[in-house]
């Protein structure tokens, strides 16, 4: 499967560096959801887990959440899935590095989900929802996987779906991007931010998830940290020559755009992330339509 196989290439030493991975933006972004620039967001939400039994990681990679989610004592057992075998190769090997117990990593497809039900205290997905093509199979397996009162978290791109892009939906962006200095902007203009060479389930159906995950669960908290200028711009701009106070200076005159951006555009033509904690009803009562 080319998703398996993109995944494990990137478990295999080719790291995908995002905008996310700046640290300014970063703090930023921090900021957006804890209120603090140096509070990450699994830190600032970890009152709304409480002390859990056992809990089920989405989408583990090289399995820095369940580490996390075991060494802070949030979490008794955790179950990390993955579909690629070479990223839970990689995971594993760290967890026993670290002395790490109590992780058991699994290969799934989310597509097709087989969970047990009433398993998991909390369920978590962290920018690999959008990765999904099957949501509805997918949220219901999760929802019946929770314990009652069980606690969804994820945090995920949510913009538009790979198939509704065009170039309009780039204007804002595009006009910010040419205002950067030529010297660090790899084209004249930004490209629609589709990979048609990488990983064919990205953004698959990412602006239904929050429609999806509304119909089966009780939304508690949301925080909203745009990208609809960073997330467009960064894989298009070449800091490699910059230094460090440079390169952090021209990141923070996108940030300061995009705090305004956030305000001033309209969700549905620009990309948008978020980070949410929601939980499975107390008593099942039916999709809401």
């Amino acid at each position: 499967m080319a998703t398996a196989r993109f995944w494990g290439h990137v478990a295999d030493g080719n790291p995908l560096i995002t905008w996310l991975h700046e640290p300014s933006v970063r703090r930023y972004v921090n900021e957006c959801i804890s209120g603090n620039p140096h509070v990450w967001p699994l830190d600032a939400l970890s009152p709304l887990f409480g002390s859990l039994r056992s809990a089920v990681s989405f989408g583990c990679g090289d399995g820095t959440i369940e580490r996390w989610l075991r060494t802070s004592g949030l979490c008794e057992f955790v179950t990390g899935i993955d579909i690629s075998e070479r990223s839970l190769e990689v995971a594993r090997r760290r967890a026993r590095e670290e002395g790490i117990e109590g992780i058991l990593y699994a290969k799934g497809d989310f597509n097709a989900l087989e969970l047990d039900e009433s398993t998991f205290d909390a369920a978590l997905f962290q920018q690999s929802l959008h990765h999904v093509e099957n949501l509805e199979g997918c949220l219901d397996a999760v929802r019946r996987a929770l314990v009652p009162g069980g606690l969804l978290y994820f945090d995920e791109y949510i913009g538009p779906s790979r198939s509704e892009w065009n170039l309009g939906l780039l204007e804002a962006a595009d006009a910010v991007y040419r205002t950067l200095p030529r010297s660090v902007r790899k084209r004249r203009r930004l490209a629609l931010p589709v990979d048609r060479f990488g990983d064919p389930s990205e953004a698959i159906r990412s602006s239904e998830i929050l429609r999806e995950v509304s119909r089966r669960f009780e939304i508690e908290t949301r925080r909203d940290y745009g990208g609809t200028f960073l997330s467009v711009i960064y894989p298009h701009l070449d800091l490699s020559r910059m230094e460090e106070n440079e390169r952090t200076s021209l990141l923070e005159s996108i940030i300061a755009v995009e705090r305004t951006g956030r305000r001033c555009f309209a969700l549905e033509i620009s990309p948008t992330f978020v980070d949410v904690a929601c939980r499975r009803y107390q008593e099942h009562t039916g999709i809401v339509p």
